[in-house]
């Protein structure tokens, strides 16, 4: 194998794949970074067998072949070689591939590519093709809501599902559940559980332009993204997604609106009045004013209040001051709409501007 390519293309691929490398040696190969060379192109592949990343980068082939790398010393070095034209020569008696760039010369051993998985399959089953703006939108107003440290549970996953023309993306932590939907017209009806991980790492490669386009596959328990110049493949949570809509109020006895910016800066402050636990902040409204108040016993209390619009009676109740600002963070509007009721009934928060995406929060007993 011998091919000329830039730094710059090279790093780009690298990065976009050094995610996916696995960080366990149980199988020393998945900690390498597969590089096969033919027809002017370059494919990098990485995978920990939970996710796999394949990027694609224009170079001029000299001579054809494949080998894979240890991601821990080849992207580190490409990091730091001098931006312009690199050499890649694969010395196959020393089973080496020596890679040149400006006044160095480094050799790199290599690992035989023949048993390196493959991310895709022949029976590959295209569903729907979208932006990949509104996905990245989707799943940044999503991924935050589910639990942490879960392992395969559904709840450290986020939902997705196509039905009748909608997309729509769910997820909880049973403290608070986040509900998004677009309309989304040519796609096949399905229903998968994404992780959180695979959410988080797809959100970094899809490109925001608001031409580029994603298609989404299945491939038995496995899911594929493919874009214009990278595929990342998933494997899917196994087990059976909880009835969001029972979850979702039908109603709540008043809604506030209230300043995007004002509000986060409050609950910024009030977060900060707690030693150990999570913050916990009274929302009372009356008469359009929202009193905010947090106290910790060991440290001290905040109380604010804010010029709201009501719609409905008093109310008064509380919720975990991180919790509503975890949400309020993903929302591009200048107002957002909070439905409250009083006891424990769960809260409803929306962008002023869109009724598609629903943030229920469950309150917190303070007496």
């Amino acid at each position: 194998m011998q091919f000329t390519g830039s730094q710059g293309e090279m790093l780009r691929c690298l990065e976009m794949v050094d995610k996916a490398v696995a960080t366990r040696d149980t199988n020393p190969l998945l900690t390498g970074i597969y590089l096969k060379c033919e027809d002017g192109r370059l494919t990098l592949r990485a995978t920990d067998t939970e996710i796999g990343m394949e990027a694609y980068a224009k170079v001029e082939t000299l001579e054809p072949g494949s080998v894979v790398l240890e991601a821990k010393f080849f992207v580190p070095l490409v990091r730091r070689l001098p931006p312009g034209e690199i050499i890649f020569r694969e010395l196959k008696e020393q089973q080496m591939l020596e890679i040149s760039a400006g006044s160095g010369s480094f050799r790199l051993q290599t690992m035989v590519a023949d048993q390196f998985p493959s991310l895709t399959v022949a029976d590959e089953q295209p569903l729907l093709r979208m932006s990949t703006q509104l996905l990245g939108r989707m799943i940044r107003q999503t991924v935050y809501a589910t639990r942490k440290d879960q392992g395969h549970s559904v709840f450290a996953g986020v939902l997705m599902e196509y039905v009748g023309g909608e997309l729509r993306l769910v997820a909880t932590d049973t403290s608070r559940l986040c509900f998004n939907r677009q309309a989304q017209p040519g796609g096949e009806d399905f229903q998968i559980i994404l992780p959180a991980r695979t959410c988080s790492e797809l959100q970094r490669i899809l490109p925001t332009d608001s031409e580029a386009m994603v298609e989404l596959s299945l491939m038995g328990n496995q899911v594929l993204f493919r874009l214009e110049d990278v595929i990342m493949a998933s494997r899917l949570l196994e087990g059976q997604y909880p009835d969001y809509d029972r979850v979702i109020p039908a109603a709540t006895e008043t809604e506030l609106v209230v300043s995007c910016q004002e509000l986060t800066a409050a609950l910024e402050r009030a977060n900060l009045m707690s030693k150990k636990a999570p913050a916990i902040v009274t929302f009372d409204a009356q008469e359009g004013i929202l009193k905010l108040e947090s106290r910790d016993v060991e440290l001290g209390e905040s109380k604010e209040s804010l010029s709201v619009e009501q719609h409905g009676p008093e109310v008064s109740t509380a919720f975990q001051a991180r919790f509503v600002l975890d949400m309020l963070k993903t929302v591009s509007s200048d107002k957002a709409k909070i439905g409250l009721s009083s006891g424990l009934n769960p809260g409803i928060i929306r962008p002023s501007d869109d009724d598609d995406y629903v943030y229920v929060i469950m309150p917190v007993r303070t007496v």
